[in-house]
């Protein structure tokens, strides 16, 4: 009977271990699981941010954000026509990080689009063709986007992209002035009396007869 007991007691300490180990093993499972969705939800969302940038041809101004126009939370550009998302057709997108959702937000009209959760925030750095930071809307060739997401278990991840603007319209510094027409040369006026130069034959201008009376 005493034998019967112990090995009832070792039993059921094994089996509530063995319980323990699955529920720790599904806890981690599921967390890996989570924080792969999240990581993999960022990274498609950036991806599809910078693959329409590239498409851009200018940097849309945003009055909401003097002096330069730019807004470091979200960005408005033009696409031309001749993009791979509305063919024929050219229009403005805007991707902004929505605080409250907690989500990335693609514009363009009135539609909206949420492209990824679990985001904490969203920066826009605009950068000139010479690598140095743009001070107008026109002078952008470059955006690099930072998104910073965070897990369930209170993990962050920051996801980084860097996009050129394929289809930019640089704006052009100088004015080219109208070329100067060559001047026309012309023979100096020579009076009844100058000499007639070496080398011309003067033009003898033949007489009319006199007219009749």
């Amino acid at each position: 009977m005493l034998e019967l007991v112990l090995s009832l007691s070792l039993a059921a300490a094994v089996v509530t271990a063995a319980a323990g180990l699955a529920r720790t093993t599904m806890r981690a499972v599921a967390l890996t699981e989570s924080r792969l969705e999240v990581n993999q939800g960022a990274r498609r969302a950036i991806e599809r941010v910078t693959e329409e940038l590239r498409w851009a041809e200018t940097v849309v101004d945003d009055p909401a954000c003097p002096p330069s126009s730019l807004c470091p939370s979200r960005v408005r550009v033009r696409v031309p026509r001749g993009n791979p998302y509305r063919q024929s057709l050219g229009y403005d997108v805007t991707f902004q990080h929505n605080p409250r959702q907690r989500e990335v937000e693609r514009r363009v009209g009135l539609g909206v689009n949420n492209l990824a959760a679990n985001v904490d925030g969203v920066t826009f750095t605009y950068v000139t063709s010479a690598g140095t930071a743009a001070t107008s809307a026109a002078d952008v060739a470059k955006i690099h986007i930072v998104m910073q997401v965070r897990h369930r278990d209170g993990a962050a991840v920051t996801v980084e992209s860097e996009v050129g603007l394929r289809n930019r319209r640089a704006p052009s510094s100088t004015t080219l002035a109208p070329p100067t027409p060559w001047p026309t040369w012309r023979p100096p006026v020579r009076g009844p009396r100058d000499p007639v130069p070496p080398g011309r034959i003067s033009p003898v201008v033949p007489r009319l007869p006199p007219e009749p009376r």
